[in-house]
Formats: C-alpha cells, structure tokens, sequence
C-alpha cells in the first residue's frame, strides 16, 4: 500500500512535511503531478492500476485540480471509487473546504470553522483501535491559534476520534470500502525541528493525530512497537539492607503490590561492599531486582571526560569490578551504563560502542557543556542515536512522568524508564502513582530490568513484499517468534560510527555471514524458531586501546567521595536540619 500526494508545478510545504512523517513511519509513499480538469479534478493515469493506496488530499490542492469550481458529485464519486483510504488535512474556514468536506462525507460534516479556545484535546475512550494508548485522556492545548474543528458527525458512519469542546477535530467517515479520514491541524509537523521543553503540547494537534490517521491505515506496514518496557531505576545504593531511606525488603513489598520492577544502577567501586541478606534477595527475585553500571567510582562528571584513554581506563576497570561481583554473587550486571549525575561527553558514548555496551541510559539528553536541542524525530524514537552512533535511552522522574508522556511512549514504542534516588521512599507515594497510572494506562506493559526493556525497544512492519522488518536501536535486542513456523526477520540499526571499528553481528555467539553495512545503516537476516527467542549484538572489534594511568591520589579522592556520600545518605539526609547546613555549606564551597 502506498500514500499518493498529487501536486500541480509544486509540492506544497504542508504536504512535504506529511511526507516526511509517513516515512518516518516507514511507509512508502509516491508524489504524482496531475494536470487540473474542471470536471473529474485532474487527469493523470498513475492512479488507473487498480492499486491499494491511500490519498493525501490538501483542499487547496483539490481547488486548483477543479480550477476554481466547487467539488461535482462526478469528481467526488471518481474520488471515493478509486481510493480506498482518503486523508483531508490542512483545512481552513472556507467556503470550499467546508464544501469539499460536506461532498467527502455526503454531508455529515458539513462545516470547516476555528476552534474555539479550550483547555484540552479529548480523545474518545471507544478510539483506541485508532489513537492506541492515548484513548480516553485529554491533552492540554496550549495554543489551538490556526486550527479548525468539523461541524456535525452525529450520524451513522462517522467517528469523531478527537473532539474540541465536543466539536470533531480528528473524525472519519465511512461509506461502503471508502473511508475518509479528516485532521483539523492547519499545521503539519516538521520533525526536524528542535524540540522545546515543552514539545509535545505545542505540537500534539500538528503531529500526533497525523501519526494515528497514518498508522490507523497502513496497519502493519507501518514501524510499530512489538512491547514496550518499563522500569525504575535507583541511582547510587549499595546492596545493603538499608541505605538511606530504601530498605530492600520494603520495596520488593511494593513491587510486589503495585506490580513493576526496580534497576538499581549500581557504583562498580562497591562491588566488594555489599550485604549477603540483599543478594539473596536480588538472587531469589530475578523477576523483580536487576543490575545495570552506574559510572565507575561516580567522582563528579567522570564520564564528561574527552579524554578517550581515561574513559576507555574507567570503563575497563568498571567492567572487571562488576565481573569480579558476579563471580562474588551469581547477580549479573546488565551492559547498560547510567551516567553518574547525567553527565556525559560524546567520546564516552564512542567509549562504550568500542567497550561493546548495549546502550547507555540518562536524564539529561545531551552532552556536558553542550545543551543541544534533541528534534522532535529523536523524540518520537526509542534511542537517540546521534552521539558517535550508540545508543542514548531517556528517563524521567516520576514527579515529571504525565499520562500524556506514558501515551506518547507507549504509541512510539519508546521505554519507560523512570528514574529515582533513595530519599524518594522517604515517602513513595509520588512514585507508586506514578507505577499505577503506566499500569492502568497500559495493562499490557512489560515491567522489567532496564537492560531488557532496551533489548526489548525495538519496531516491527511488515513490508508490502511481506517480510518482517525490525528496528533496533540497543546494541543488543531480544527477538521473540511466538508463532508455530520457523520465522525469518531483518533487521537494521541506524550506524554513523566508526565503520572500520565494527565487527558485525552477532547471533548465537555467531558472527552472521550475511551482515551489510550501508551509508545510514547496518542490515542481517535470521531465523527464529516457532516459541523461541533469539539474541543478536551489534559488535566493535575489541580494542584494549591507550590507557591512563590511576594513581594513588586518584583513589584516595574515589574512596573518600563514595564514604562522604554514604554518610550524607544514611545520615545527614534523615536530619532536616544538618542536611540544610551541609546544603548550605556545599553552596558557600561552590562559590
């Protein structure tokens, strides 16, 4: 199935830009020039072939094709007999377009007008086979200045998916096998545009009801989520009953009760530190504790270093400490760095893809002293993959995690990763609502440790050819068959690194002889078995490389800050009043 855009001399920039999302989407779309007809709208024969396609119209585009007249009953008829699929956008208050509009949906809606001024978009709680998992809540609308709402809709055939004051902004209309599909944005979203703090409420009425319309038509053929996976990560704590105001056995009780899984992202200077009691309780409930790096000795901004010997030196010495620990305990460490305190430069990035790393996870989406805007493309992916190639998961703290960010996530098929530090159990219950509402806005949320809900974000279409096509984004992913026949997949990951670094991919411990590296991208194959599940890794040749030397004044430093720190957590923060001093004193220092 393929989006047709006709165009007369030129592509209008609203219609490029749809163009843009529909591939992003990965569907594949097919611009036509048409000469304008005064009867039918245009003449052309690229649409005679009988194909399955769906037809972008532009009203004013219409206007032009019919040369000024209004819409005929012949050119509607030809329309809606020879396209299965019809999406109306970028409307506006006009005699036409309301005309155009009536004619399309036989006069059930029979009006184009400017939305009112009002709090919210609602969406309807019977659309979730339309707009997924954001059925049933309502978006703030921080600006509705140039969009418009459809009049009527009340009548057999229509659907009003998202409402303005009860009034349709994104509605369809069927009749027989044609169905018209209508979006009241007078913009359309331009995904390379920077996003700003505030991104997905000024631009949900220009973006997301276009994406639902699209995905609502294609089906499979668009880039879909298989899961989604959620996770809470704990930064800092040794494996220790108690550390500051977490105590393990507490939490595994909540996680328990409220049903979610915690990563605590764990200091590898303290892998000899740790309580024999917790690791059997991490050993006993894999299901609900898992590991993941956090840092090496986490001294402030260690990994915001542009020195490629030091990191390579850190990272080194992190991943013998944490294999040391698993030979300790049997408690594996997922391959998934956390940076300690969101600081990180783009050289440890290219540290961890030569380290083989999975991913690295963080709050902060951009480098240390570089406050890049992400786009609203990077955004509306899983990963952010423009730092040296590898792989940048975000989190939020629960306090900041909306249900719109949990819809958002879960249409995209992004990870919801939440991040917490010990004083959040002083009193839980910002973090338990947050748990709550992903598990009431998705009972279908895969909860686990933060290194499989990376392996696990990736996206699946099937290609009009019919073979399944998968997404990564991890280093390392986890594909699933849950069919009854042999299934074979491709896959692809965006690469911009080093090409003559990478080693290939890996299956089965394997390297695969079918591996292909293109300008933008990585390609393979493999066969799943029917129930099975399979892992493939994207790997960099193993490279010791230079490495810096560690002296005794470095470790004194390291061992002195992970002790002063442990005493602020266990002590001074359960103390209102010595915690306000020693604020106080750090904010003196640092000045």
């Amino acid at each position: 199935m393929k989006l047709i855009v006709p165009y007369i001399d030129n592509i209008r920039s609203a219609d490029a830009r749809l163009l843009k999302l529909a591939e992003f989407l990965g569907i594949a779309c097919m611009t036509s020039p048409v000469e304008p007809n005064a009867g039918l709208g245009w003449r052309t024969s690229v649409f005679d072939d009988g194909s399955d396609v769906c037809l972008l119209i532009n009203p004013d585009v219409i206007h032009q094709c019919l040369c000024g007249q209004l819409p005929s009953p012949e050119s509607v008829t030809w329309l809606l007999s020879h396209f299965r699929r019809l999406l109306v956008h970028s409307v506006r208050p006009d005699p036409f377009h309301a005309a155009l509009i009536a004619a399309l949906t036989n006069g059930c809606f029979h009006d184009v007008r400017r939305a009112r001024d009002c709090r919210a978009f609602v969406i309807s709680a019977e659309s979730r086979s339309v707009c997924a998992s954001f059925a049933g809540l309502s978006i703030p609308a921080s600006s509705l200045e140039g969009d418009c709402v459809f009049s009527g809709g009340d009548t057999a055939g229509c659907r009003k998916f998202i409402t303005v004051d009860q009034d349709a902004f994104f509605a369809s209309y069927k009749s027989g096998i044609a169905e018209v599909l209508m979006v009241g944005s007078g913009e359309v979203v331009n995904l390379d545009a920077e996003a700003s703090a505030k991104w997905l409420t000024e631009t949900f009425s220009c973006f997301v009801p276009y994406a639902m319309a699209l995905r609502h038509v294609f089906g499979d053929e668009c880039w879909r989520p298989v899961e989604v996976n959620a996770s809470v990560i704990i930064d800092d704590p040794l494996l220790r009953p108690n550390y500051g105001f977490l105590n393990f056995e507490r939490l595994l009780r909540l996680m328990e009760e409220h049903n979610f899984t915690s990563t605590i992202a764990f200091i590898p200077h303290n892998f000899r530190r740790n309580s024999r009691r917790v690791i059997r309780l991490f050993q006993q409930n894999p299901h609900r504790f898992s590991l993941c790096f956090h840092g090496n000795d986490h001294l402030g901004a260690e990994f915001a270093a542009t020195d490629p010997a030091l990191i390579n030196t850190m990272l080194q010495i992190a991943q013998r400490r944490m294999t040391a620990f698993t030979r300790m305990t049997t408690v594996p460490c997922d391959r998934i760095m956390v940076f300690p305190q969101g600081k990180f430069s783009v050289d440890a990035m290219a540290g961890l893809g030569s380290q083989n790393f999975d991913a690295a996870v963080n709050t902060i989406p951009h480098p240390c002293g570089q406050p890049l805007q992400l786009t609203l493309r990077e955004f509306a992916e899983p990963a952010v993959i423009r730092y040296s190639g590898f792989p940048l998961f975000l989190r939020m703290y629960s306090r900041d995690l909306k249900d719109a960010d949990i819809a958002f996530k879960l249409f995209f098929g992004i990870p919801i990763l939440i991040v917490e530090h010990h004083d959040i159990f002083e009193n839980p219950q910002i973090l338990i609502d947050a748990v709550d509402r992903i598990n009431l806005l998705a009972p279908e949320i895969c909860w686990s440790g933060a290194g499989d809900a990376v392996k696990n974000a990736y996206l699946r279409r099937r290609s009009p050819s019919g073979p399944v096509q998968l997404k990564a984004y991890a280093r390392r992913i986890q594909v699933k068959n849950p069919g009854s026949l042999p299934q074979r997949f491709y896959f692809e990951w965006g690469y911009t690194g080093s090409r003559s670094s990478l080693d290939g991919v890996y299956c089965k411990d394997q390297r695969c002889p079918d591996c292909s590296v293109g300008e933008t991208g990585i390609s393979v194959s493999a066969e799943v078995n029917p129930g099975g599940c399979e892992s493939l890794s994207l790997r960099n040749v193993q490279n010791e490389g230079d490495l810096a030397r560690v002296g005794l004044r470095y470790t004194m430093r390291a061992f002195i800050r992970r002790r002063l720190s442990e005493v602020r957590d266990n002590f001074v923060s359960k103390r209102p009043a010595l915690l306000a001093t020693a604020k106080s004193l750090q904010r003196r220092l640092q000045h």
